[in-house]
């Protein structure tokens, strides 16, 4: 690596650490970080009864008997015994971090789960550097624009905040992402025993994390099969069916562990309603396609605005018609993002479903701006612009402080959280009016809950669990009171 992508790298890496320093210790609030909120009640859930009592499974019921069956993160599709499992995803992106707060002797916390997540996020920006500099070639100017590449993805307004505050499957499949991407980049030009193993690795750790990993594999087979023709070497071929087969298998499996809990048949039911709800699929769903597709663009323009905004500009400076690198480069970061996008169209309500996009971005604008450009100087001067707008966007929308600047404080969760902790008794259903049972909420209580509209519900919630004392917690004034409840039969 020359020394000036290695300083680069470096300085990215350093920059993006300090700049996100300020948010890393506050507590789970906004901005969809009732991501890693659920995560952590997975590993709280795990801590207290077990991972091995769940068959690794996500389990989001804490085991006190006033959280039974009390529905709060749940499809009814997924409950056993009272239990219920969140099986949207598989179950990798959980299993990492627990097993590393295991081996660390780490209690799962908001702090330890978000380094954890910077820490992919560098990992994931030097692997894609290391995917851009094979594929472009080994000239010192192709390793300079693959860590500017790398750079752009580490500052960008998006990944600064769903590769730190925010943590789920679809952040943490970037990193295996990358991993198959630079692993397929070594394969060269035949394929050696090694790196098809490192290969076929690769492309089980991302099977087994998120579902992007189908369109990755549908993308390197045709990749694969695409240079079988050309060279006639059946090796490649060879490896494309392998690879299907690993991917098909290792998933397989991980549904399997899911249907050992819930069944199979209603797994099956509840992945199609989910589907329904994400998917291109006509039925109930919190967006419509088109509002799907509208609120797409909005989010690419949130995460990613300064970046495309740069390579506009560098397009128009310097005449570009074409895609100046490979077939394979583009084919590689487009498609499978494309069709993941297109195919799970409301799914592009949340932000973070533009991640997906940030290899193609990163490696348009760096390739663009730097292989053929026109500008000299200042084409380095627009980079570091666009990072350093970057940086100020994600500061602005996630700025320090109480929190109240964007809406409600950031420790309002954790407040109530732990004042439920504190009031209500294991043996307790616990039932909230005029707030909703948030995941950060949850976590911080380390109790299930379930929003009533008044106290009439409430007492028809626990008839119909059969309990026999409930807790009703309400917010008066920004001040939460709790209310003992027994239904009149008990």
């Amino acid at each position: 690596m020359p020394r000036s992508a290695a300083l680069l790298l470096i300085a990215a890496f350093a920059l993006s650490v300090l700049v996100r320093l300020p948010q890393l210790g506050r507590p789970l609030s906004k901005n969809h970080e009732f991501c890693a909120a659920l995560v952590l009640v997975v590993h709280s859930v795990w801590e207290e009864d077990g991972f091995l009592k769940h068959h690794g499974c996500p389990a989001v019921t804490y085991p006190n008997p006033g959280d039974r069956g009390v529905i709060g993160l749940h499809y009814d599709l997924t409950e056993q015994d009272g239990i219920y499992y969140y099986v949207s995803h598989l179950p990798l992106a959980y299993w990492a971090p627990y097993a590393a707060f295991k081996v660390l002797g780490v209690t799962a916390a908001e702090v330890p789960l978000r380094i954890f997540n910077v820490l992919l996020h560098g990992l994931t920006a030097l692997l894609f550097f290391g995917f851009l500099k094979r594929m472009l070639g080994d000239l010192p100017q192709h390793a300079n624009i693959a860590a500017w590449a790398a750079a752009f993805y580490l500052l960008m307004p998006g990944p600064l905040w769903f590769h730190g505050n925010v943590y789920m499957s679809d952040m943490a499949v970037q990193l295996p992402w990358a991993w198959s991407l630079f692993t397929f980049a070594r394969l060269g030009p035949a394929p050696r025993p090694l790196a098809v193993v490192h290969f076929l690795l690769a492309s089980a750790v991302l099977a087994a994390t998120e579902w992007i990993g189908v369109f990755v594999v549908f993308t390197m087979l045709i990749v694969l099969v695409h240079r079988w023709r050309r060279t006639k070497d059946q090796r490649w071929l060879s490896l494309g069916i392998a690879q299907c087969v690993v991917a098909a298998i290792v998933v397989v499996v991980c549904l399997g562990l899911y249907a050992s809990r819930i069944g199979w048949s209603d797994l099956v039911a509840y992945l199609f309603h989910r589907y329904e709800e994400r998917g291109v699929l006509p039925g109930e769903a919190s967006a419509t396609i088109l509002q799907g597709f509208w609120q797409l663009c909005l989010n690419l323009l949130r995460s990613w605005g300064t970046l495309v905004g740069l390579g506009i500009a560098a397009i128009v400076m310097n005449g570009q018609r074409s895609w100046p690198a490979a077939l394979d480069l583009l084919l590689l970061t487009l498609l499978p993002a494309v069709l993941h996008l297109l195919i799970f169209v409301r799914y592009g309500i949340h932000e973070f479903a533009v991640l997906k996009l940030g290899f193609l971005l990163c490696a348009t604008v760096a390739i663009v701006l730097f292989r053929e450009a026109t500008w000299g100087r200042w084409s380095r001067l627009g980079a570091a612009c666009a990072l350093l707008l970057g940086m100020a966007w994600y500061t602005w929308v996630n700025r320090p402080g109480d929190g109240t600047a964007t809406g409600e404080a950031y420790a309002t969760a954790q407040k109530r959280g732990l004042f439920i902790a504190a009031e209500a008794q294991p043996d307790e259903v616990i039932l909230l009016q005029g707030i909703q049972a948030d995941p950060q909420i949850q976590f911080y209580a380390r109790r299930n809950m379930r929003t009533v509209a008044d106290s009439a519900e409430a007492i028809r919630v626990l008839n119909e669990l059969g309990a026999r004392k409930g807790l009703l917690f309400r917010d008066i004034g920004g001040a939460l009171t709790a209310d003992h409840l027994v239904p009149a039969d008990r």
